[in-house]
């Protein structure tokens, strides 16, 4: 089968590799679609971002290079191994969750959302940027008729939008604030309507994502013509909001002062409100700690993975039925997709560099359309 194999950094090549076969418990997947997101990009740029040891060790110690990336993906089973009854041939699915030890302490109590040996789909095993991906099931979800293999390859940053919306605590009328209209600042706005908040306010400078969040009812805030801080405690009778979402990742050197997405979030909430960490800051940053505790401010990082939320249903099946009933639409941040595994190169440039190529969200590749 074709798969991409890096080669080295910033260099890869499409290689005929050989079909993986399912073990128990596994299933053999053939790809229809793959987001790429903005860490995989970075990495394969070189980066020293989140996975950068473990890429570096699979592309040094492999001996043509490695297959890597490809977690972000749709794709129909076309072959189950022994004991595996939760699928079938010929069902639709995606992969929202973790693959985890089972073994360590959290995960034998049943909290393997802090599993620390977790294997991550693409860097620590070969993920979806070939035809076929072979996969445990843990991590698999059934995607329904009512979502197209665009929505389904653009699912995965959902199910975390979902389990970040809930670690945030959100009550009901709550003003919630998003700094960052992304693929997650996105989804964690119109989410935070979903979850009971009153009003959500979403700061970004570019206008294009400000204008499809105000289309969907949040109230968008432009930090190129205002400051958000002010905007927010204006609007707020001087308190700040209930809960903030920082949804810029990046390098930033301050946490709490100065005008970074960060800092504006801690200083835009009231005393007692929770700050939650959706992008990934790059690096270290410095932080006042006096500052958080003179507000009483909650800084939380999510959980990750696939979570339960009641008898019936868990966070990645939550988001499939979240796109299938049209509440949260995120093929509108969709923008561009490229025919075929060679068009790897193109599209980790659209990625990285949305606003040259006037794109919202991570570039998809088709593999092929079911």
């Amino acid at each position: 089968m074709d798969a991409i194999v890096v080669e080295d950094f910033g260099s890869f090549s499409v290689a005929d590799v050989d079909r993986p076969e399912p073990r128990e418990r596994e299933v053999l997947i053939d790809v229809s679609r793959v987001q790429l997101s903005v860490t995989e990009c970075s990495l394969y740029r070189g980066k020293e971002v989140a996975h950068y040891d473990t890429v570096e060790r699979a592309i040094t110690e492999g001996e043509n290079g490695a297959q890597l990336f490809g977690h972000e993906f749709c794709g129909e089973v076309v072959e189950c191994g022994p004991a595996v009854e939760e699928f079938s041939v010929g069902d639709r699915v995606y992969a929202p969750g973790k693959i985890h030890c089972g073994s360590c302490p959290y995960c034998r109590a049943g909290y393997t959302s802090y599993c620390p040996n977790t294997t991550s789909i693409g860097y620590d095993r070969s993920g979806a940027l070939a035809e076929f991906v072979r996969l445990p099931i843990d991590p698999l979800r059934h995607l329904p008729d009512g979502v197209s293999d665009i929505e389904g390859a653009a699912l995965q940053p959902l199910a975390s939008s979902v389990l970040c919306t809930i670690d945030a605590g959100i009550s009901p009328g709550d003003n919630v604030l998003v700094v960052g209209t992304g693929v997650m600042g996105f989804q964690c706005a119109l989410l935070a309507k979903q979850f009971g908040a009153g009003e959500v306010y979403a700061v970004d400078i570019r206008q294009r994502p400000l204008s499809i969040v105000a289309n969907h009812g949040v109230t968008p805030i432009d930090a190129s013509a205002t400051d958000p801080v002010e905007e927010i405690r204006a609007a707020t009778d001087g308190f700040g909001a209930d809960v903030a979402f920082a949804a810029v990742g990046g390098e930033q050197s301050h946490a709490t002062m100065g005008d970074e997405p960060l800092a504006q979030a801690f200083r835009a909430v009231r005393c007692g409100a929770t700050v939650l960490q959706v992008g990934h800051v790059e690096g270290d940053i410095e932080i006042t700690p006096r500052t958080l505790r003179s507000k009483a401010v909650r800084w939380k990082n999510p959980r990750k993975g696939v979570v339960n939320v009641g008898p019936g249903t868990d966070t990645g099946e939550l988001a499939t039925d979240l796109v299938a009933s049209d509440e949260i639409p995120i093929d509108e941040y969709v923008t561009h997709e490229f025919d075929g595994l060679e068009s790897f190169g193109k599209a980790v440039d659209v990625t990285l560099d949305k606003r040259e190529y006037d794109a919202l969200g991570p570039a998809q590749i088709i593999l092929s359309d079911k």
